[in-house]
This record gives structure tokens, sequence and C-alpha cells, in this order.
């Protein structure tokens, strides 16, 4: 019974932290500032619950103790879900490294604690001779490290895709209640000895933990079929390996969520409308390469764009797009009326190795290089720091023809103090593409316009500058015969032109991100 318990008890504390990143994420995105503060409260809740183990152990050596705190872990991790909101909701107005650090405390600290005095107790129980204590030691913990592992890869591999957070959290608690049950139940040897007041304790233990058992598995019940009837708008939602993904639908128009930030929308009774103005603007490309043939896309959302473009250009002979999450890919065809057609491939890979593998493909003259590399891979809250890097978009560039182009959408702003990672990317793409431009969403009003949007950047291989003039007569020309449907010629009028764009003072102060250094977090949220 003992090494089942250290075994259950390493797997519920990794399991725990594992599906900890889904209950932060909704608020404070999937960036590194998650891990660090899910992994700083736990092994500082390793080390407090260790050392009061041990002196727990000393003075109360009984397994009915284990008991009683498992008891008391089982109940805060299975009621745990029914709090998570509110007090994620108020940390998140905190700064992300501060909100995110108390929202972790305060789910998660305790429970590591009283799970990891089970370790030292169990080795003070099981060690009644000194002669093999070193022994007893190491094979509890050689347990405890295998329900470690094992916890991790069940709910990493398996279960965070198959279930939902909620029934995770619930299903750890009532695990831990159960076990718990058992050993205050139990007649173990290592209770010989419990004083009289500690029978009563054992008795009423018992009594408690039935009762929360029941309260926990009546109100998991009672809270699925609430959510069930108040979120007729909710079409689709699950935790995959990637992201928590979620199908809304308001009116006509329905909206792809990944964690904390909306993803794509199309409107049913106007699928080629586009209803973030962000996904118009990547039509900005083919004014700079007029009649693509061969188009690829890093990241799909619910496929809107790709959609449009196949929609727009007869010249299209082969739209290629690349999504790391299998089940967006469903969701799309499901939820989103992505199309089967004959000219679009979708490739479930992660975006850089795709590109990678493309590459040798065009080198051997399997495939013809691409005119127009859309990335529109990155959120608000998640930056897939592997897609900003040099070396990254070195291989981008040699996937593109002569005159190839590509077009990534960021979320930044051009001037104040977040404006560190838009500036960063922007010249990581000056070190690798000999022209870049910007294109604000919404505009650019100036030095004193520090509000965050979706900005366009466009590099090309072409090393000829195109000025402003030459863009609006391009769009005008291409718009005039028809051969862009979205308004480009208005779009082009967001290009920024301002002298500071093509200053060196204006990138001097941010760094050019490599595979070795991209700090993209910190970039966009600095620590002064």
């Amino acid at each position: 019974m003992l090494t089942l318990t250290v075994f259950l008890s390493g797997a519920v504390l990794m399991s725990l932290e594992m599906v900890g990143s889904r209950i932060l994420a909704p608020t404070f995105g999937s960036s590194i500032y998650i891990w660090g503060s899910l992994i700083v409260v736990v092994m500082a809740a390793l080390t407090l619950g260790y050392y009061l183990g041990g002196r727990l152990a000393d003075r109360y050596p009984y397994f009915l103790v284990i008991g009683l705190i498992l008891a008391g872990a089982g109940a805060f991790i299975g009621f745990l879900p029914f709090w998570t909101g509110p007090v994620n909701a108020l940390c998140g107005r905190l700064e992300p490294r501060a909100g995110s650090l108390l929202a972790a405390c305060a789910f998660f600290f305790l429970p590591s604690i009283l799970l990891a005095t089970v370790s030292p107790y169990a080795v003070k129980l099981a060690g009644r001779d000194l002669k093999n204590l070193g022994n007893i030691a190491g094979r509890l913990s050689a347990i405890a490290s295998t329900g470690s592992v094992i916890g991790t890869l069940v709910t990493s591999f398996f279960l965070i895709p198959l279930t939902g957070v909620r029934n995770i959290v619930h299903a750890l608690g009532l695990l831990l209640l159960f076990l718990a049950l058992l050993i205050i139940g139990c007649r173990a040897e290592q209770n010989q000895g419990l004083a009289p007041g500690l029978f009563w304790v054992r008795r009423l233990g018992g009594v408690v933990v039935l009762v929360l058992l029941a309260l926990l598995a009546f109100c998991w019940r009672l809270t699925a079929r609430r959510d069930a009837l108040s979120r007729s708008e909710v079409l689709y939602e699950r935790d995959t390996l990637y992201n928590h993904v979620q199908v809304t639908q308001y009116g006509s128009v329905r909206y792809l969520r990944f964690d904390n930030s909306l993803q794509s929308a199309v409107d049913l009774d106007d699928p080629l409308h586009m209803v973030f103005p962000y996904t118009s603007f990547l039509h900005l490309g083919v004014v700079a390469h007029p009649q693509p043939e061969r188009v690829l896309f890093i990241g799909l959302g619910g496929g809107s764009a790709p959609m449009k473009f196949l929609h727009d250009y007869s010249s299209l002979q082969t739209v290629d797009v690349v999504e790391i999450d299998p089940e967006v890919v469903k969701v799309a065809r499901t939820y989103f009326a992505l199309p089967e057609d004959p000219r679009l491939r979708v490739v479930t890979q992660d975006g850089r190795l795709f590109v990678q593998q493309a590459v040798e493909k065009i080198v051997r003259g399997q495939q013809p290089p691409y005119d127009l590399v859309v990335i529109d891979a990155y959120s608000a809250s998640t930056i897939p720091y592997h897609l900003t890097t040099r070396e990254f978009l070195q291989v981008v560039r040699q996937v593109l023809g002569p005159d190839g182009v590509v077009v990534s959408n960021i979320i930044g702003t051009l001037t104040g103090p977040n404006s560190s990672l838009f500036r960063a990317m922007t010249r990581t793409f000056d070190a690798v593409f000999p022209q870049r431009y910007i294109f604000p969403v919404y505009g650019w009003d100036g030095m004193d316009d520090t509000a965050e949007q979706n900005i366009i950047l466009i590099a090309t291989v072409d090393p000829r500058f195109r000025s402003k003039a030459t863009w609006q007569k391009q769009a005008d020309e291409l718009s005039a015969r028809e051969m862009i449907g979205e308004k480009v010629s208005v779009f082009v009028r967001h290009l920024v032109d301002h002298p500071m764009v093509s200053q060196e003072t204006w990138l001097a102060d941010v760094p050019i991100l490599t595979d070795d250094y991209a700090p993209v977090d910190t970039l966009k949220h600095p620590l002064l």
C-alpha cells in the first residue's frame, strides 16, 4: 500500500503540473512565463513539502497521517476547477509575469506541498531498519519518479487530447480522495501505537473523505450539465496537444479561438467576406507578385485566407497549407467550410520542418519554388520563437522564386514601450531580405501612436525598392483589371513611409532574433 501511495502521489503531482499550463493559458496564453511560473511554484512547494514531511514523519510516524494529507490534497485539487476562472480573471489584470506567477501559486502551491510530504513520510515509515535505509530511500524515490514519468506521459500524450482539463483535474482529486479513504480505512502496521485521540481522527476522517467524494462527484456531474445548457453558443471545445480550441457562433459569424486569442472567423451568410481585416491585407502580397501560381500558408486557423485566395486567383495551381495541430485541420473542414479543392493541400506538420523539407525538394527538382509565403502562425499571446529567427527566414527565402514575396502577420506596434518585439522581427527580416514594407492594418498616426494591432510585414527577394507611389500604381492597375478582389488600392495607403522606419536608430536597440537568442516573450513584455 505504501508503494502504491508513493507511485500515485508522484503521478498526480506531475499530471497536475502538466495540466496546469492549460488552466493558465486561457488568461495568460502559452508563453514561457506560464511554464516558468509553474516550475518555480512546484519546485518551491517540493522544497517546503520535503522539509515539512520529514518533520511531521518524525513527530507522527503513522500511515494514517499520509491518508489525511492526501485527503486534503484531493479535496483542494478536486474542487479547483470551480474557482480557477475568477482567480485567473483577477490575476489577469496584472502584468503577465506577476499575474501568471500569482495564479500558479494560488492553484498549485498548497497541493504540491501536500503531495511532496508523502516521499519523506514513506521513507520514515518503511525505514524501520537503519541498515538498509539507503536502499529503502532509493527504491521509494525511484517509485515516485516512475509515477512522475507515467503521470507526465499519460496526461500530455493521452488525457489532454482526449478529454477536457476540468475532467482531468476532477479525476485527479477523486483519485487522491479514494486513495486517502483506503489508507484511513486500512489497519497498516505503521498505524500501531496510535494515540486514543487519533482513533477518533481516523473515524471522523473516513466520514469526511466519504462526504467529500460524494460531494465532488455530485458537483462535477451538476456542473457538466449546467455548462451543456448554458453554453449553447459553443459549438466545439477541446484541449489538443497544442491549444485549447474553441468554436463559438454569434449570429451568422463563427469564431475560432486558441486559448485567449481569436484566430479566425467566417460569416456563414457570406463565407468569402473577411471578418478580420488583416486577412484582407494579406492580398497585398499579390500586389508585389501578381498572378501567383504557388502559395504556401504557414498556419491554417479556420482557413478563411487560403479559401479566399483559391477563389480570387485563377492563376493559382497549388496552395499548400501547413498546420501543426491535426485537430485544427478537422475543425477548419467541419466548422469553417475549408474546401476540398484539388489545388489545396493541407499538411499536418511543424511549419519550419515543412519549409526545410521543401527546400530539399526544390533543390532536387521535385517541385518548383513558391511565389508567395504567408506566415500567419503568430498571435497576441503565442509566438513560436523558432518561426521568428534569422535561420528560419533564411530557409523561407530558399523556397521562394526570384520574384518571391513573404507576407507576415505580426501583432505589435511600431513605437512605444511595447514595440521591441515587432522591431526585433523587422530587424531580423532586414537581415535576410533586401526589401521589406510595413502595413499597419488600422493605420499609424505617427510617433505618438503606440496602439497594438495587426501589422502586415511584406519582404521581397527582389532588391528593387518600391516607393509608396509605385505600390499605389500597381494596386490601382490590378484592381482596374479585376485581378484582385480585395480593396488593395485602399490598403496600400497604410504603407508606412515615415523616415523613421528606414533609419538604423529605429532598430538599433533590439536584437536580430536567432535560434541561439530569440527572447520573444521578454521583448513583448519588457522587464523594465
